[in-house]
């Protein structure tokens, strides 16, 4: 079995009165192509291609959503699992952007929705280990910390 090691995560946020991060919902197409029909709330993620800068990366996947990013961070979190869409084990290294927008572009086939929400409904809305310990990094070290740490700031 592989073991993919160029796969991420990116946390978006955008800044109202306390942050908000975005959500996307998996579209049935999806669903019913991967995963048995079920549906659940996601987050933006891909593959750093070869000799790429994760930051390019980053900022590829986030303009195909129609966001721009402000800032990215490091969140500080890594996780492995097996993901059955790719039949791979994947190490999956966590970041986080910031955008200043209110629409999402989705890709039908991937997402049938998206929303912005709190932190503590993010994490109500996500089932997986791995993106509720990533949010919790991304908001310990970034997002709602009074000084972000500016060492983990990519761009």
């Amino acid at each position: 079995m592989e073991l993919q090691t160029s796969v991420f995560d990116v946390w978006v946020w955008r800044t109202a009165e306390r942050p908000e991060y975005l959500l996307l919902h998996t579209s049935q197409i999806k669903a019913d192509r991967h995963f048995n029909g079920g549906r659940f709330w996601q987050i933006p993620s891909h593959i750093v291609a070869d000799g790429e800068r994760v930051t390019d990366a980053v900022e590829r996947v986030l303009a195909k959503a129609g966001l721009e990013t402000l800032e990215i961070w490091a969140a500080e979190h890594v996780y492995n699992i097996y993901n059955r869409r790719f039949d791979a084990m994947q190490m999956i290294a966590v970041y986080a952007a910031r955008v200043d927008a209110d629409a999402v572009t989705l890709d039908p086939e991937e997402h049938a929705d998206y929303r912005w929400c709190s932190y503590e409904e993010a994490q109500r809305l996500v089932n997986y280990r791995g993106l509720k310990e990533g949010l919790a990094s991304v908001r310990e070290y970034v997002t709602e910390r009074a000084v972000p740490m500016r060492e983990l700031r990519l761009r």
